[in-house]
């Protein structure tokens, strides 16, 4: 596991975890956006007005995420978010 590292884009830092693609790591990642995935999906149907609700290529997104990791495929993982 790397140290986070900060980037520089548009007046705000990013901040960066890469994770090595180990059996360990894809098995966490994989419980996590199954997790995060039913969150989500819920609240959109529950709580998000039609403008907030999120769009459906997310969902696919963390579905092929899901997969890959399920099938240990994943070869590198990274982590980027900024704040504020």
């Amino acid at each position: 596991m790397t140290v986070p590292a900060t980037e520089k884009g548009d007046g705000e830092a990013t901040e960066a975890i890469e994770l090595p693609a180990t059996e360990t790591v894809q098995r966490a990642l994989h419980e996590a956006s199954g997790h995060l995935y039913d969150e989500l999906a819920t609240a959109d149907q529950n709580d998000a007005t039609e403008d907030e609700q999120l769009p459906a290529d997310v969902f696919d997104a963390l579905e092929e995420f899901y997969v890959a990791t399920a099938e240990e495929s994943v070869t590198s993982v990274r982590i980027s978010y900024e704040q504020e």
